[in-house]
């Protein structure tokens, strides 16, 4: 055991004596607790000291050596009398505040887990897993007790907003909860706006994605059997997801997915891996046809789309974006994809109106470009 080592064991535990309000322990409040009102006693020590000092006209503050018999009692008596106080208070609050706070508290947390336990069990573990690392699901992460509760409510509130059928969540979490994070996400990046992206930016795009022939599923094999094709759908766009985004159904058999890549990741090679991978593992089988594939199509754009002007498209329009891209993919012969690339800027909003209408004239503008396999 080196000095260094002692060094860092004192260092961490007054570290967790000063986290006021992320206490673990009652033992790091008390010592707070006693700390403070040491402190307090101090100061007010020193002031009675000095003050009968100078009402017996004695000098507040002798030579070494110098202070009279009377003088050093009152300064004994002062000394004693407050750490006696001193222990009186720091017990009192110590009690106090575990009879009113810290017992109280505890026993709340340890409900508010159990029930956050039987929340989160009542969902698949790729839903359980949004709550952890995802940047689009946000809980406190601030050290303080406040956090349970606010897991508690992330994880049980995502019952209204979850899809049955497919598993993911629904077009009420986008409306409310999801573009509101987008927003300040937007917000948040018009200071980089100008900033080359390096490697590792995060880099937001918006995928809508449609199944293929659907409705021909539902006529051919019944509704019962779409179910169970959009039920495997929404579990291959979670697990091709992950953590990286969210996947919403955004009715019917259209899917929205909000995915963070990271640079220099380009995302119509993420278009086409999504592509690929949805037609490989959503395949028809049984009822007389085994293993038929079922495609998708695929539009997407980035978020924000001009980077220069983060704020100049809502939310909802550059979903509108990714919609019309996907239909591009539609009238192209489907199981394709076509994104959005920018070219440059617009410069006003009434050719921004004009591109958020129509890609087409955004394309011809020469304000993007629509990619394509």
């Amino acid at each position: 055991m080196t000095f260094f080592y002692y060094l860092r064991k004192i260092r961490k535990f007054f570290e967790n004596v000063f986290a006021v309000g992320r206490w673990k322990k009652l033992s790091d409040a008390a010592v707070f607790i006693y700390i403070s009102t040491t402190l307090f006693s101090s100061i007010v020590g020193l002031f009675l000291y000095a003050f009968l000092s100078y009402i017996l006209e004695y000098p507040v503050f002798p030579a070494w050596g110098t202070m009279g018999h009377t003088q050093g009692m009152i300064l004994l008596t002062v000394i004693l009398g407050m750490v006696f106080i001193d222990f009186l208070m720091g017990t009192f609050f110590v009690f106090l505040f575990d009879k009113l706070i810290f017992s109280p508290t505890e026993n709340i947390i340890g409900e508010i887990q159990k029930k956050t336990e039987d929340a989160s069990n009542a969902f698949p573990q790729e839903m359980r897993q949004l709550v952890e690392d995802n940047p689009f699901i946000q809980v406190s992460s601030t050290g303080t007790w406040i956090d349970s509760v606010d897991r508690y409510i992330t994880i049980a509130g995502n019952e209204k907003y979850y899809d049955e059928t497919t598993g993911c969540f629904n077009r009420k979490y986008f409306k409310q909860v999801l573009s509101n994070m987008l927003k300040t996400e937007m917000l948040c990046d018009i200071q980089d706006s100008e900033a080359q992206k390096t490697y590792g930016s995060n880099m937001v795009a918006i995928f809508m994605i449609d199944i293929d022939h659907f409705k021909y599923i539902n006529d051919d094999f019944g509704h019962q059997y779409g179910d169970v094709i959009l039920a495997l759908v929404g579990k291959t766009l979670r697990k091709m997801v992950g953590k990286r985004g969210v996947v919403i159904r955004n009715g019917g058999e259209e899917f929205l997915m909000i995915v963070c890549l990271k640079y220099p990741e380009r995302m119509e090679d993420y278009a086409e891996y999504v592509r690929q991978i949805f037609a490989k593992n959503v395949r028809i089988t049984g009822h007389g046809d085994k293993n038929r594939p079922v495609t998708c199509s695929i539009g997407y754009t980035p978020f924000p789309l001009f980077d220069e002007k983060p704020t100049a498209i809502s939310v909802d329009e550059h979903v509108n974006l990714a919609d019309q891209a996907m239909y591009l993919s539609k009238t192209s012969g489907r199981n394709t994809w076509r994104g959005l690339e920018v070219v440059r800027a617009p410069y006003s909003e009434k050719e921004i109106d004009k591109v958020v209408e129509s890609i087409d004239y955004g394309e011809k503008s020469r304000y993007i470009k629509i990619l394509s396999p």
